[in-house]
């Protein structure tokens, strides 16, 4: 039986890092919301509709074959929080959500230590983004503070899945 596990938080934050290696070490299925936006579906902007309901169906169809599935992305919760819901509701097992909670000065030194991305946007951009602690309605989320290393959020989340 698969598992849900959410990653939110601001642009920079860390999540896709994250996301990432869980990915790799738990064999999973990677839903990273930019990726469905920018590259499937080809937007830019707000989130629309078509992108909402195709990363749902997406991780629903992969927790129904038993996979476990890795979220990660801004997932605004005034936006997601009732996806969230469902797909959380719709499977038996495990659903873990976690929330990135930073400043938007350390969102944006971490986001500067990624050339990649640095070429894509800049400050303003992200200034446009940040949300700060935006929690989900009527879903608990672990806090990710600035403290914890890729290290430690990865031992945290394999420990609540109990993995280790």
């Amino acid at each position: 039986m698969g598992a849900l596990i959410v990653l939110r938080g601001n642009s920079g934050s860390g999540k896709s890092t994250v996301a990432r290696a869980l990915a790799r070490e738990l064999g999973a299925v990677w839903v990273e919301q930019d990726y469905f936006r920018r590259v499937v579906l080809g937007e830019t902007g707000n989130y629309t509709p078509l992108s909402i309901e195709l990363i749902e169906h997406t991780a629903a169809l992969a927790l129904a074959a038993g996979r476990t599935v890795v979220m990660d992305g801004i997932f605004n919760a005034g936006t997601y929080s009732e996806t969230f819901r469902r797909l959380r509701d719709g499977h038996d097992g495990a659903s873990l959500f976690y929330a990135y909670d930073l400043t938007f000065e350390q969102t944006l030194a971490r986001h500067q230590t990624r050339a990649h991305k640095v070429a894509d946007f800049g400050e303003h951009d992200m200034r446009g983004w940040f949300h700060g602690w935006n929690p989900l309605d009527g879903i608990p989320e672990t806090r990710i503070t600035v403290e914890e290393s890729l290290e430690d959020t990865l031992r945290r989340v394999l420990a609540d899945l109990g993995l280790v």
